[in-house]
């Protein structure tokens, strides 16, 4: 009785067909919420969470398509809806071939390389162009450290940390333009993390944006009064992050 309380299941008939890129939303939820081994999708319905999905897609350039069995994670409303899909779906795989996991990850590292150019990067001339921007990861999952890292290398130079002190000691060493903050780690959470990067004069001018699972109003409010440029809630967009670090370094530059 508690795991279906906990795992609601609905029955699913037939095969689920999704194409890249058209229906799918590739978005750092994606390797953030579902430790990379699965993927985000669009969808006209509601799928319970815990929801068992036979899936099947293409990748670009591939000739046999994607097929494996995947268990729903998160679902969140897509405020306005984006034509007719109305719901955005956390997909975990439990069933797959090692091979084509592999080539799902590699096709989202390589369209999110693309959008941190594009969205970031490109569009905007009056961002510090003299040279690459720094930017500083404090996460302590070792996987999403590496994936993001994969990531943003192209457009920034990527200076990662895998727990508080040390992204603390790294920001002092490397004063970078920006910080990726995860809120929930051992030992030294986000939050203090945070009030020490602020209280050092040497790392209270650079911007954070904190990254977190927590939805309450309080904590949003705590990190901004503790002096957070920005705060993004899981799961996210891979376009509300881009935004959102774009603009701050946009600010950042004009400030100073």
């Amino acid at each position: 009785m508690s795991d279906k309380r906990q795992f609601p299941r609905i029955e699913v008939k037939g095969m689920v067909k999704y194409r890249v890129p058209e229906n799918m939303d590739i978005s750092m939820a994606s390797l953030k919420n579902i430790s990379a081994g699965g993927i985000c999708l669009l969808s006209e319905y509601d799928i319970l969470e815990g929801a068992k999905l036979s899936i099947e897609f293409g990748l670009p350039g591939d000739t046999k398509p994607v097929i494996g069995l995947g268990e729903v994670r998160w679902v969140e409303r897509i405020e306005p809806p984006m034509g007719r899909f109305r719901f955005r779906i956390g997909v975990q795989f439990v069933k797959i071939s090692p091979d084509k996991e592999r080539a799902v990850l590699d096709y989202v590292v390589k369209r999110l390389k693309s959008q941190v150019h594009d969205e970031i990067i490109e569009p905007d001339k009056a961002l510090p162009a003299r040279r690459r921007l720094n930017m500083l990861i404090i996460d302590d999952d070792k996987v999403v450290l590496k994936l993001v890292e994969d990531i943003f290398a192209d457009s920034f130079h990527v200076i990662t940390a895998n727990n508080g002190y040390i992204g603390i000691e790294k920001a002092k060493e490397w004063r970078p333009d920006l910080i990726l903050l995860d809120i929930i780690m051992p030992d030294l959470d986000g939050f203090s993390t945070l009030m020490l990067l602020k209280d050092f004069p040497e790392t209270k001018g650079i911007p954070v944006i904190m990254l977190s699972v927590l939805r309450e109003k309080s904590k949003v409010f705590q990190a901004m009064q503790h002096g957070a440029s920005g705060y993004i809630l899981k799961p996210f967009t891979a376009e509300s992050l881009l935004r959102k670090i774009r603009k701050v370094i946009k600010m950042n530059a004009e400030e100073n």
